[in-house]
């Protein structure tokens, strides 16, 4: 009976860890939506504020989605929204950017940390929460694409557009590994659901690897910066 009992809670723990992971990831998604519709401020020209301000609308018919999902998880969502909320707020408010390229470094750097965590993450979700998470959180081909043609183009006016992407990107890896961090110490929600010390420590890696690879096509690398 006691086996029994402890085979239950750890469901439960890991039921629960699960829904506060997409509830942070879901939270993401909506200061994603945000920052984005910001950035339509600094386009230099209206084709290209309508652009973003499309990409803004998938952001936010994205985190929709996974929201839906969310319910069916738990029965009270909004705790699971607010779990990760202050590390997520963190990163995306050292994300924003007044100035269009840094604003598309975000999207190019910043955000498809996020999409490359998700696709981690996902072969160590259960079905149907991975495909949830996968639906909502990958699949930004178009905007990755926008986003590098707009930051190739402004390396070509010279060494200091050059230097500030260079530190616009150190600060958005910078802020994304602290934060993650900041969620690990919160609580062993985030630890629970990759599977352990070990597993943390291999998702960090990743991670970075599939950065620097990002990097190669633009040709500059902040990691060891």
């Amino acid at each position: 009976m006691r086996l029994s009992c402890r085979c239950v809670n750890r469901h439960d723990d890991l039921a629960g860890a699960v829904a506060d992971v997409v509830g942070g990831l879901c939270y993401a998604l909506l200061r994603v939506y945000q920052v984005t519709a910001a950035g339509t401020a600094g386009a230099p020209t209206v084709g290209l504020a309508e652009r973003q301000a499309s990409f803004a609308d998938d952001e936010y018919a994205r985190y929709v989605r996974l929201r839906s999902h969310l319910d069916s998880l738990t029965s009270d969502p909004e705790a699971a929204l607010e779990a990760f909320r202050p590390a997520v707020d963190a990163f995306y408010g050292a994300a924003a950017a007044d100035d269009w390229t840094l604003a598309q470094v975000f999207h190019y750097v910043g955000d498809t940390i996020t999409t490359d965590f998700a696709d981690i993450l996902t072969s160590r979700l259960p079905e149907p929460t991975a495909s949830a998470v996968r639906d909502a959180l990958t699949g930004r081909t178009e905007q990755e694409e926008f986003a590098l043609d707009q930051i190739r183009s402004a390396l070509k006016d010279g060494r200091d557009a050059q230097q500030s992407i260079r530190r616009h990107t150190a600060v958005l890896v910078g802020e994304a590994l602290n934060r993650f961090r900041d969620a690990l110490l919160a609580s062993n929600r985030l630890e629970t659901v990759l599977g352990g010390d070990a597993a943390v420590k291999e998702v960090v890696l990743e991670l970075l690897g599939r950065h620097r690879e990002r990097l190669e096509h633009l040709g500059i690398d902040t990691v060891d910066d």
